[in-house]
């Protein structure tokens, strides 16, 4: 870091002549390079390092190993939290479509097919009201689910609304942070 940050300070050094500047900004260039092609121990790490070098750099600052370790936990940190909540939203779905299975496998009019319904019903709502989406492709799934539960009614059950907008909010968010 140190050769980066002299490299920066020769780029920016009051009374540098335009070639000076422009040899210590590509000495500059090239350190940063080495920076964001230097491996993390993970994807996400790297991902994260490499939008924090650019910003960084954008901004004149500099980007330490420390700081290169600190961005990688917060991803890691990130990828841990978005792999828990498509596990749970995963097996949510799992256990609706078991559990569903059971209900269309039952004759029409057989005992037990209302505990049946009841016990789908549960499990769907579950997903659409209690499971948070942790993507795109998930909100999809939850979407088909409240189209096939509403079709021939009016309308949608406020907490339905409710859920679908916190999990809008939700990927929403992660755009943005990412």
């Amino acid at each position: 870091m140190a050769e980066r940050d002299a490299h920066h300070a020769a780029a920016n050094a009051p009374g540098a002549t335009e070639a000076q500047s422009l040899a210590s900004t590509d000495g500059l260039v090239t350190c940063e390079n080495r920076i964001l092609e230097t491996p993390a121990a993970t994807l996400g790490g790297n991902y994260f390092r490499c939008l924090a070098a650019v910003k960084l750099s954008a901004d004149g600052n500099e980007i330490t190993d420390e700081t290169a370790r600190v961005i990688e936990a917060e991803a890691d940190a990130f990828l841990a939290e978005q792999r828990a909540q498509q596990a749970a939203f995963d097996e949510a779905v799992a256990e609706y479509r078991r559990v569903r299975a059971i209900h269309d496998a039952i004759p029409l009019g057989t005992e037990g097919e209302d505990d049946a319904v009841e016990a789908y019903c549960v499990a769907m709502d579950r997903v659409i009201e209690d499971i948070r989406t942790p993507s795109i492709a998930a909100l999809r799934i939850k979407l088909e689910l409240i189209e096939s539960r509403m079709e021939g009614f009016c309308g949608w059950p406020d907490e339905w609304h409710a859920a679908v907008a916190k999990d809008l909010d939700h990927l929403e968010g992660m755009a943005i942070a990412s």
